[in-house]
C-alpha cells in the first residue's frame, strides 16, 4: 500500500485542526497508509518512505513556521536526490496573508525536486498568536485536499 506523509506544526491549534481534517480525508479513502507526524517528530526515513507529502504549517512573521523549516533542514540534504518527482501539497493557517509560508515551502520543495500535485490551501483567519476554531468550510476543504492527494497517490495520477 502506498503511503502519504503528513507533516504538521501548530502553535495555537489552527493548523492542528486543519492537518487533522486533511488526515481524516486521506484516511477515509482507504487507499493509502497515512503517516501523520508533528514536524519535530518527522525525519529522513519518513520522507524517503512515503509516496507523497502534505505539509501543514502556520505562517509566523510572514514566513514558514520555524519547526516546519527545521523539518526541512533536517531532511533536505539526506533526501535531496532521493525524492525527486514525489507529489506534495501545502496547507497554511495564517493570520492575514499566508503567501510567505506557501512560497517558502514551495521553494524548498522545488530544491528537493518534489512535484506540486495540488495548488495548496491558505486559510486567513484574521487571528494572530491566539487559539482559534477553524471554520467548518475550511476543515471541509482540508479534508478534500487530503482525500484528493491520497486518491491521486493510490491511483498513480500524481
Amino acid at each position: 500500500m502506498k503511503r502519504l506523509l503528513i507533516v504538521w506544526h501548530s502553535q495555537f491549534g489552527g493548523t492542528a485542526q486543519m492537518a487533522a481534517a486533511a488526515r481524516d480525508g486521506a484516511r477515509a479513502t482507504g487507499e493509502v497508509d497515512v503517516r501523520y507526524l508533528r514536524a519535530q517528530e518527522a525525519g529522513v526515513d519518513d520522507l524517503l518512505g512515503c509516496d507523497g507529502l502534505l505539509v501543514a504549517t502556520s505562517e509566523n512573521f510572514g514566513s514558514l513556521a520555524g519547526m516546519t523549516k527545521d523539518f526541512f533542514e533536517r531532511v533536505y540534504y539526506p533526501c535531496e536526490h532521493a525524492v525527486e518527482g514525489k507529489p506534495y501539497t501545502v496547507i497554511v493557517c495564517a493570520g492575514t496573508d499566508g503567501a510567505g509560508a506557501m512560497f517558502q515551502t514551495d521553494r524548498i520543495a522545488t530544491g528537493l525536486r518534489l512535484r506540486k500535485a495540488l495548488p495548496g490551501l491558505i486559510h486567513k483567519s484574521g487571528i494572530t498568536a491566539r487559539p482559534q476554531v477553524v471554520p467548518a468550510d475550511v476543515l471541509d476543504a482540508c479534508r478534500e485536499v487530503g482525500a484528493t492527494l491520497a486518491a491521486g497517490i493510490a491511483t498513480g495520477v500524481f
